[in-house]
């Protein structure tokens, strides 16, 4: 069966681990293109952090950002924005308090914190993105809001977690892309949503989909799509789901699935 689209994850699926494209995979893509398929994002990350990327492959498709919150090309046009309730927020933003957690307040795809800690440091490093620090979270709360993202030592969100789920359960998705990660979106946003969305735009149905990913925030999409693929370096449970296991993103495993399924 011919592929006519490929969702790509960023983060430990396209990007290597020092946040680049491979040449590998960037001929992959070019090749693939070339054959008129779709490539696109579909990315926990901020648009304007995914943008650049997109730019570097000359992309020209609706990307799949904030886990499926805000789904905008790349001249700027917004397809569909799915916002977190104020509600849902400020109970997030409640508990990571009394956790005394780091929060990343994502509204209209610009980045809020409140301390200038390592974890800012490190947020700002891996996604190029300069965060605006304030002195409260609260006090920017405001219609719009794309995620709340807490970030800490995998052993101390493990409570928060527990927390979120009870307090959230109907007005949130809680998913990860990363053990020190819980991202908090609408409750009717996922990877497939987005996928899904684009299916309608696109007129084509999930079995002309490959969809790749390493993490439990790219789940549901594997499951969807015609081809879930996971990265070798995804964890044991995300690889047992997929239909097809490929390498590791350090070793342009994109760029396997790519030649493998579509350019043979």
């Amino acid at each position: 069966m011919p592929y006519r689209l490929l969702a790509l994850d960023l983060d430990g699926t396209l990007l290597d681990d020092d946040k680049t494209i491979s040449e590998p995979n960037r001929k992959a893509i070019q090749a693939a293109q070339d054959q008129g398929v779709l490539v696109t994002f579909s990315t926990g990350r901020m648009y304007c952090s995914a943008l650049r990327f997109a730019r570097e492959l000359k992309m020209n498709v609706p990307l799949i950002t904030y886990n499926g919150a805000l789904i905008k090309d790349t001249a700027g046009k917004v397809y569909q924005e799915t916002s977190l309730s104020l509600p849902a927020a400020r109970t997030a933003l409640a508990i990571a308090g009394e956790y005394n957690i780091h929060v990343n307040l994502f509204i209209r795809d610009e980045l809020f914190v409140d301390r200038d800690d390592e974890w800012t440091e490190r947020y700002r490093r891996s996604s190029s993105v300069m965060p605006q620090i304030v002195p409260n979270l609260e006090q920017v709360l405001a219609p719009g809001v794309n995620k709340v993202l807490l970030i800490g030592d995998e052993q101390e969100l493990i409570p928060v977690r527990d927390v979120l789920g009870n307090k959230l359960a109907d007005l949130a998705h809680i998913t990860s892309s990363n053990p020190q990660f819980i991202e908090i979106v609408h409750p009717d946003v996922s990877k497939q949503s987005g996928l899904s969305y684009l299916l309608e735009v696109f007129d084509m149905s999930p079995e002309k989909v490959i969809a790749i990913g390493d993490n439990y925030n790219d789940l549901e999409m594997i499951n969807f799509a015609g081809l879930g693929v996971a990265m070798a370096n995804a964890p044991e449970d995300i690889r047992a789901q997929a239909d097809y296991v490929t390498g590791y993103n350090n070793e342009a495993g994109v760029a396997q699935v790519i030649n493998k399924f579509i350019l043979s």
